[in-house]
Parts: structure tokens; C-alpha cells; sequence
């Protein structure tokens, strides 16, 4: 048992259930499991007996919850997504309190204005982005972040009214935020370098929400070799790059399979309403939009049917649904550029890249060979077992982080 107590703050989200199981098997009782509610109603996904509910989306809470961490002794924050509450959560705690960065996705390619812009294929692009204009385009690059970030060495080359530009874009609460965390869970190892070009003193720490087991449930023993349908991304967001999915898809012969669109979450209603047009209009009877909100059970009745993932995001997203295709035998097609088939691919998973996305590779199933290689690659790197050894890992990090702040205090 380790000598500090955890402050967890999460959003009341789908996946916190599966976190305090996973967090008390590891290291029980150690944990207080906050949950920020904008509406102070019930919950409305988080049913764990051990949840509290916290109000910081005001102020004046936030700065009540800040001064409850500052008064309690050997305390850490695990921050679970760093959304705008615990942003201004963050910049209010003490330098002397560890801050652990959980992150997610959204509360990193959406609001980091580097990453937000490069997310869209050209089709998807094309119909759905809203033009940067010229100013943003001068702003938003990596070499005039290289100059903020060392503006005390080269403000002597930079016009004044340049640097108060640079400032006011650059210098925003995410950022001072990013640079107070101590350390991070991204959620594949290959974003961890993308984190450090905010903050290069960053450190690195291992963790997943949940396992091949909480993700599969009774469905573990399942396989989806010879399922017919094509599952295509997993959100109503335009990231997914549905667009460009569905111009390859019009192209090629599908014959009766369907294509199962999830569209039940995330993004705009103008852009799923959009997207279900161009989905009738390019694939016909072939398309099936999923609009209504399931539950992980039918979710993954849904999941059984597909025996074919087109996960086209350029950022991370969606690696629950790759982690639970991939284990069940399902042919993978994930964009080349994103963090996540870089990831995969190291790790030695059999998958396409989506410009292998053709008639043949459609048409033909993963080998018996090929599922059994993925299926023990990926139980190896997220069974439930891997899963709380992570925790163990990222508690002793955590720990190391501590005792050097408490040493140089």
C-alpha cells in the first residue's frame, strides 16, 4: 500500500464503471472518485457506489475543491480527460501536488490548436471544414510555436506586436495547464512524444480503461471471421473521415453486406444528418446509420455482425472498437496516419492500411494464423490482468514523482 491518497476527477462517462473496478483491484482503498457534474443531476452512465459528486464547472466551486485537495496531506490528482474544469483545477492547485494527465483524445486534438486542423482527409475536408483564414494559417504552425516557446531567448527578433499575437494565441489556460501536469496516460504510447512538444518535462505512465474483458463481456469467446458486415468509424464526428470511406466503398461491388455507421454520439446533428444523406446517396441499401444510443451488450451484438473495421481517423479515436474487433478476428483497416496504426503496427498486429482498402482485401477474411496472432497479441497488451499491472506501474511512477517533489520542497 503506497502512503498518499488518490483524487480521482472524472466526467460522468461510460468508461468510469470499468476505471474505479480496475483501480480498486490494484490498489484498493487508496482512491476518492469524484465525479463533475454541469447539471448536478444523477448520474447519468457512472453507477459505482463508491462515485461522488463534484460541482467545479463554477468559479467559486472550483476554487472550494482546490482549497479541499490543498488541506489534506500526501495527495495526488488523476485528471481523467483535461477539459476546461480541470484546466482552471489545475492552474489553481500548488506546484507541490502531482498531477496525472489521463488522456483521451478530444481533450487533446480539439484543443490544441497545432493538431485540431490536420484531422481531415480530403473528401471530408473538402465538404465539411470551415476555411482557416490567412491570420490562423500564420499563427498555427510549429515554427511560430518554436519562437513562443523561446521567446526570452529570441523576443529580440520578434516585433512586439508579433509576440503579443503569439501570446494571446499560445498562452492560453490549456497550455499553462499541460505545463503544470507531471505526468501522463495517453492512450497509445505513440502520443506520448506529441504531448512532449508542449511540455518536454512530461513523464510518461501506462494505463487502459478497462481490458479485453470488460470490453467484450460475454462476447469474449466469439469470433467475427466470416461476419458480413463493414463496421465504419464510431462517432458522429467528422474526424472519423466518413466522407472519404464512403467514395471507396461506392466503388467497389459490396453485394448485400451492410455498412454499419455508429452515429449515436459525438459531433454535431448537422453533420450526422449530412453524413446519413451521403450515405444513402453513395451505398444505397447497403448503408445502416445507428442513431440511438446502445448499451455495451448491444453494442456489441452489433460488433458480432461486422467482420470488417474501416476506422479512418488521422488522430486517436475509437481504440476500444479496434481492441475488440482486432481480439475478435475482424479485418482492420486503420488510416496509415494515425498514432494508433503506428502503434498497432509495432506491436505486430496483422492489419491494412486504409490505401489497402480494394476489392480483394475486402473480399477476402482474416487467415485462422492471422486472428490467433492478434487475438494473443492484443490479450497480452490489454487483458485484465496487463490492465491492473499497468496501474501497479503507473502508481510506482506516480510515487518517484512525489518523493522528488517532496525532496526538493
Amino acid at each position: 500500500m503506497k502512503s498518499f491518497k488518490i483524487i480521482h476527477v472524472f466526467n460522468d462517462d461510460k468508461f468510469v464503471d470499468v476505471a474505479i473496478k480496475l483501480f480498486e483491484i490494484a490498489c484498493p482503498n487508496q482512491s476518492d472518485y469524484w465525479i463533475n457534474s454541469k447539471n448536478k443531476q444523477p448520474f447519468k452512465y457512472v453507477t459505482s457506489k463508491l462515485a461522488k459528486p463534484i460541482f467545479l464547472n463554477e468559479i467559486q466551486d472550483n476554487q472550494n475543491f482546490v482549497d479541499y485537495v490543498v488541506s489534506m496531506s500526501n495527495i495526488v490528482v488523476f485528471l481523467h480527460a483535461l477539459d476546461a474544469p480541470k484546466q482552471s483545477l489545475v492552474n489553481r492547485l500548488p506546484e507541490n501536488i502531482v498531477k496525472v494527465w489521463f488522456l483521451w483524445g478530444y481533450d487533446f486534438y480539439r484543443k490544441w490548436p497545432l493538431l485540431k486542423n490536420n484531422n481531415l482527409e480530403f473528401y471530408t475536408n473538402k465538404k465539411f471544414k470551415k476555411k482557416q483564414s490567412l491570420k490562423q494559417l500564420l499563427i498555427y504552425n510549429s515554427l511560430t510555436f518554436y519562437f513562443f516557446k523561446n521567446r526570452k531567448k529570441y523576443g529580440f527578433l520578434i516585433p512586439k506586436k508579433v509576440q503579443v499575437i503569439l501570446e494571446n494565441n499560445f498562452n492560453t489556460e490549456y497550455y499553462k495547464a499541460v505545463l503544470k501536469i507531471d505526468a501522463v496516460a495517453p492512450v497509445v504510447p505513440t502520443e506520448f512524444n506529441l504531448v512532449k512538444k508542449i511540455n518536454p518535462k512530461i513523464k510518461f505512465v501506462p494505463f487502459t480503461y478497462g481490458s479485453i474483458e470488460d470490453l467484450l463481456g460475454e462476447s469474449i469467446n466469439k469470433n467475427v471471421i466470416f461476419a458480413s458486415n463493414i463496421l465504419v468509424g464510431n462517432s458522429a464526428d467528422p474526424t472519423n473521415n466518413h466522407l472519404d470511406v464512403f467514395i471507396k466503398l461506392s466503388r467497389l461491388n459490396l453485394r448485400n453486406r451492410k455498412v454499419v455507421v455508429p452515429l449515436s454520439y459525438g459531433g454535431s446533428i448537422e453533420y450526422r444528418d449530412q453524413i446519413i444523406s451521403e450515405g444513402k446517396r453513395l451505398l444505397g441499401q447497403n448503408f445502416l446509420p445507428i442513431t440511438e444510443f446502445m448499451s455495451l451488450q448491444e453494442y456489441n451484438k452489433l460488433l458480432i455482425s461486422c467482420g470488417t473495421l474501416i476506422f479512418n481517423h488521422v488522430r486517436q479515436q475509437g481504440v476500444g472498437n479496434i481492441i475488440s474487433m482486432g481480439y475478435l478476428g475482424a479485418k482492420l483497416f486503420i488510416n496509415e496516419k494515425s498514432p494508433v496504426y503506428k502503434f498497432f503496427k509495432n506491436e505486430g498486429i496483422v492489419m491494412n492500411s486504409i490505401l489497402e482498402l480494394n476489392q480483394m482485401n475486402l473480399n477476402s477474411n482474416l487467415t485462422e494464423k492471422s486472428f490467433h496472432h492478434n487475438k494473443t497479441v492484443l490479450y497480452k497488451l490489454y487483458s485484465e490482468e496487463k490492465s491492473i499491472k499497468k496501474i501497479k506501474d503507473l502508481i510506482d511512477v506516480v510515487e518517484r514523482i512525489l518523493n522528488s517533489k517532496s525532496y526538493n520542497a
